[in-house]
């Protein structure tokens, strides 16, 4: 894969500055995970790492979770550290696994309760139409379903995808269409989708084409009609659109009074037929992009962008991370790094540095080897 560009729109740095924070989103079909980050001079700092097929994210203060199709990884903030001279105030290692079989995960959140359990981690698990949490046994444990869901197997019956929480509940989850039969859901990509209250299993909002990434902010429920390219909010049972996105919107996080939305291109098959995103785009000559849009709310208005180009077409999901200016990740890679990390008690265990493996160098020929 071409090695991909990352774009900033002029002021994006000192935007994300601006915030206190980092970004930190995922790629999809490129198996990445990319940090951004001020640089302290009005650009960017970027990190890409490799994790398999990267969806979702979940963002708590000492922790950041990233799942993909059929595994969920907990990084954890091991704090602040200076490494190659350069000083980081977060530094994220891989430390626990879970390896969840094909439930095509899709948005996650964690610390989070469904009904009146709370739970490390929930995620939607797509295959089986269902909210689902991490078992320490099995593959998955199922919290709940939609009603016209009648058993749980790995048909993708809805194409359930998204969750939102507020308060610490998961209380909405939206999917592209009320189906109970195997991939009944492509069927309906325009209009058949709907918003899904989790306590009531009361629809609360219908008529969506391929709905995402639902979130809670300042009182009101936003999301992604992405088969229609709108971002916008649900009132009074009806979604009202606020941007149109310059290509398929998914993934979405609040940031202050802003929203970051990721961006996707249109894959060029099937996937993006029966969908009107394409046609608004094409008639209002807006040129599709992949990357992140930051949206005013207020006024609908895209005040920056980071464009992605090279081999890569599609994002995921987008977080923010609040207070951490410098984050950095090895990802799976560097493991001499990987080595100086333990928990170890003052006074009890004494640490000393590696000592060097290599031989003695063999003394020159005819040298004096007196001591």
């Amino acid at each position: 894969m071409a090695k991909p560009d990352l774009l900033p729109s002029p002021g994006f740095g000192t935007w994300l500055a601006e915030r206190g924070g980092s970004l930190a989103f995922t790629t999809y079909q490129s198996s990445r995970v990319f940090l951004i980050s001020a640089d302290g001079s009005g650009g960017i700092t970027v990190q890409e790492r490799i994790v398999g097929s990267a969806m979702g994210l979940a963002a708590t203060p000492d922790s950041l979770w990233i799942a993909n199709k059929e595994q969920v990884w907990r990084f954890s903030n091991v704090g602040p550290l200076t490494y190659k001279d350069l000083p980081w105030d977060a530094v994220y290692m891989p430390r626990k696994g879970y390896l969840l079989g094909g439930c095509d995960v899709h948005d996650i959140a964690a610390l989070v309760g469904v009904g009146s359990t709370r739970h490390e981690l929930v995620f939607v698990n797509t295959a089986y139409s269902c909210l689902a949490s991490i078992d320490r046994h099995y593959g998955f444990r199922p919290l709940w379903k939609p009603d016209f869901i009648s058993a749980l197997s790995p048909e993708d019956r809805c194409h359930l995808n998204g969750l939102c929480v507020r308060d610490g509940r998961v209380t909405h989850v939206t999917l592209c269409g009320r189906f109970d039969t195997p991939y009944g859901w492509r069927a309906t990509k325009n209009g058949g989708g709907c918003v899904i209250d989790v306590e009531t299993n009361r629809i609360i909002c219908d008529g969506l084409s391929m709905p995402h990434s639902p979130r809670w902010h300042a009182d009101r429920l936003w999301l992604l009609n992405s088969g229609c390219g709108d971002f916008g909010f649900v009132e009074d049972g009806r979604f009202v659109p606020v941007t149109l996105c310059p290509g398929f919107a998914r993934g979405l996080c609040f940031v202050d009074r802003f929203a970051v939305i990721g961006l996707s291109r249109l894959r060029d098959n099937t996937f993006s037929s029966g969908m009107t995103i394409k046609e608004r785009l094409e008639h209002a000559h807006i040129l599709q992009r992949c990357g992140l849009v930051v949206v005013d709310p207020d006024n609908g208005r895209i005040i920056h962008w980071l464009t992605i180009t090279g081999g890569i077409s599609e994002t995921f999901d987008v977080a923010f991370l609040p207070g951490i200016t410098r984050p950095y990740t090895p990802g799976f890679s560097e493991p001499e790094f990987h080595r100086h990390f333990m928990h170890v008690t003052p006074g009890i265990f004494p640490i000393s540095t590696p000592r060097s493996t290599q031989p003695d160098p063999a003394p020159e020929a005819g040298a004096n080897n007196e001591i």
